[in-house]
Formats: C-alpha cells, sequence, structure tokens
C-alpha cells in the first residue's frame, strides 16, 4: 500500500514556516530604519503566499493520496483503489512541474474534484477568510510583478475587502495597523493580520 502523506506534519511544518518568517518581522536588524521595516513586510507578505501556496498544494496531494474514491469515480478510472504521493502531486499539478490557482473558489473547485464538496477540507474556510487569502494573493502578484494587470488587480481588491479607496503601495499598506472591528487582528498591522488568517486557514483545511 502506497505511504499516506502525514497531514498533521504537513500542519505543523507549515505552521512553523509562518512562525519563522513572522518573528524575523517583528525583530528586524538593529537600526533599521521605516523603509527597511516596510520592505521588509512586503517581502516577507510574498513568503508568507509561498506558505499557503505549498500548503494547499500538499493538501490536495493528501485528498487523493488518503481517499481517491471519489475522483476515479467522477473521472470514470477503474482498476485503481490507491494512489502513490508521487502520482497525486502529477495529478493535482496538472502534469507541470509547479502548482498554481488563481483564487480560493479556483481551489476550492480543484478539491472539489478530488474529494467531493462534503469531504473538501477548503470548504471550511469562512468566505470572509477567503477573501483575505485571495488579497494576499494579489499583494504578493503587485511585490513579485508589478504589472499593470497586477497592480489593477491589487487596487480593485484592497477596495473590496479592505474598503481603500486610494490605495497605497503594498509596503505601506501592509505596515499600517488596521483598526477595523471586523479586522483579522485589530491594531496590529495588516501584515500581521494575513498571517493570522493563514495560520487559521492551515488548522482548519
Amino acid at each position: 500500500m502506497p505511504r499516506k502523506l502525514d497531514l498533521k506534519r504537513l500542519k505543523t511544518r507549515s505552521t512553523n514556516a509562518l512562525n519563522h518568517i513572522m518573528a524575523r518581522v517583528e525583530s528586524p536588524p538593529k537600526g533599521a530604519d521605516h523603509l527597511f521595516i516596510r520592505w521588509m513586510c512586503a517581502m516577507s507578505a510574498v513568503e508568507i503566499h509561498g506558505v499557503w501556496e505549498r500548503y494547499a498544494e500538499n493538501r490536495l496531494v493528501a485528498l487523493l493520496n488518503h481517499d481517491v474514491r471519489h475522483f476515479v469515480s467522477e473521472q470514470s478510472i477503474k482498476g485503481i483503489s490507491h494512489v502513490s504521493v508521487g502520482l497525486a502531486y502529477y495529478v493535482v499539478r496538472g502534469g507541470n512541474r509547479y502548482f498554481d490557482f488563481r483564487s480560493m473558489s479556483d481551489l476550492i473547485s480543484r478539491a472539489d474534484h478530488c474529494a467531493g464538496n462534503a469531504a473538501n477540507p477548503f470548504r471550511a474556510i469562512p468566505v470572509s477568510q477567503r477573501n483575505y487569502l485571495d488579497a494576499l494573493a494579489a499583494i504578493r502578484n503587485y511585490v513579485v510583478h508589478g504589472s499593470d494587470a497586477s497592480i489593477e488587480s491589487y487596487k480593485r481588491t484592497l477596495s473590496s475587502v479592505y474598503g481603500i479607496t486610494y490605495a497605497p503601495g503594498p509596503d505601506e499598506f501592509l505596515n499600517a495597523l488596521d483598526n477595523r472591528a471586523s479586522s483579522p487582528a485589530r491594531y496590529k498591522r495588516r501584515f500581521d493580520g494575513l498571517a493570522t488568517v493563514v495560520r487559521s486557514a492551515i488548522a482548519m483545511a
């Protein structure tokens, strides 16, 4: 029987990676000025998104690796009762070298195909948190690409999720305090709020 991906270990590893990033941001180098700290927040947001993206991929792999019945039934595949971790990665990546998803709705749709709606762990994440995860992706794309499309997506997302009409750059946005009553980390930096959402999503999914 193929080995089973250790879900508990996956969650612990992802949470530890998140904790490491947060500890670094909370203890910047001595003498670091405000602009450097803002830059650290922006680059660390990219890393946090990477933690979430890798977790999401591995969680999908675990869905197939632990129970493939829904997938083989939906795909009308006969003669398969177990899927190895390696084969599960191939399926989740669609034969590509890496895994990529456009939004939380896209991720949830893929998980539905793997395990069915009832067994889809990403459906446990509240809609409000899904919106923050999409916002994190938009911030990441702006920081990494800086294309016109990424900037427009960033502005739209900040408007819909945070109610911000005139969006500052990601470094300024992330380092500013979020005093909204609905904030996932009220009175802390928006960066901390996004990290809190990722931590919660990993625990729930």
